[in-house]
This record gives C-alpha cells, structure tokens and sequence, in this order.
C-alpha cells in the first residue's frame, strides 16, 4: 500500500508522513527529497518537480511491485501528477489531505526561515496563494492541520488506515 500525504506548502504534510514512516517502518520517499537528489541546486520549476514525481513514482512501482509499501509526500497539486499516482497506485493508496490556513502556513515557512534550501521558489505571499488556493480533492482522509495538533493528527491517520 501506499499512504499518500497531499497539500500546498507548510501544510505539515513531509511532517505527518515522515512520522507515518517511522512508526510503520516504511520507506518514505519525499518530492522535496527526490528532487533534490535528482537535480541538486535546481531552481524548483515545474520541469524539475516533474522529474521528481517520475523518479518517486518509479521508486513506488517497484516497491509496489516486490509486495512492499511507502509513504509519499507531495504536493500533488497537477492533474497529471495524480493521474500518475492513480496509475501507479490505484486501490493500493491511502490518501490523506493536509488542509491548512494561508495565515498558518506563512507564519510556518517563517518558523523554517524565509531562505528554506528544499524550497527556494517560496515566499510568503506564494505560500499563502497556494494554501488559498490549492485543489482539494475531497477524496481520502481530510486534516486540518491548522486545527488539530500534530498528535490529533496521528491518530486520525492511525484510525483511517485501520479501516478496511
């Protein structure tokens, strides 16, 4: 199975999923990661961010395909992006929306420092656009991670993967 954290920047996403991996023992690979393993000092276009989604999706075929599982990390915000998830995934993912305030999330990319290496295209105001303005899909399990703490968090993932 594959457990698929999705939502726009800051939104506690690589947070939660890194946990998720930690407590389930699963490899959890990260877009932020992938692209800066593919393509050190890349600027973060979206001609990088799509070689790092082809290079996390084939690392989650293959795991798929030896009967292993992963956490995935990502924004997820593309239409081509998911379709490639869902082709590679299908009723093997797990989908979880981290859902945050605009306000939030900038007070958070402040928090990490306005010079984040794993991000350098992010501003304030560009998180803030993002957070408003990001494309739900309503699928999967919804978190407001500007509500809930990160613990709240956890055991709703912990309770929604015990489901069927």
């Amino acid at each position: 199975m594959l457990i698929v954290f999705t939502g726009p920047p800051c939104s506690g996403k690589s947070t939660l999923a890194a946990e998720v991996a930690r407590l389930r023992g699963l490899p959890h690979l990260s877009m932020d990661s992938t692209r800066q393993r593919l393509l050190p000092g890349a600027a973060h276009t979206r001609t990088d961010r799509q070689v790092a989604y082809r290079g996390m999706h084939f690392a989650a075929e293959l795991l798929l395909a030896a009967g292993a599982g992963a956490v995935l990390d990502a924004a997820y915000d593309q239409p081509e992006d998911r379709a490639d998830l869902a082709r590679i995934a299908g009723s093997q993912c797990k989908l979880i929306e981290c859902h945050v305030a605009p306000s939030i999330a900038a007070a958070r990319l402040r928090e990490r420092g306005l010079n984040d290496p794993a991000r350098p295209d992010l501003t304030e105001e560009r998180v803030r656009r993002l957070a408003r303005d990001y494309p739900y899909s309503g699928a999967g399990l919804a978190l407001d991670t500007t509500a809930l703490s990160p613990e709240a968090c956890l055991a709703r993932i912990a309770a929604y993967l015990g489901e069927g």
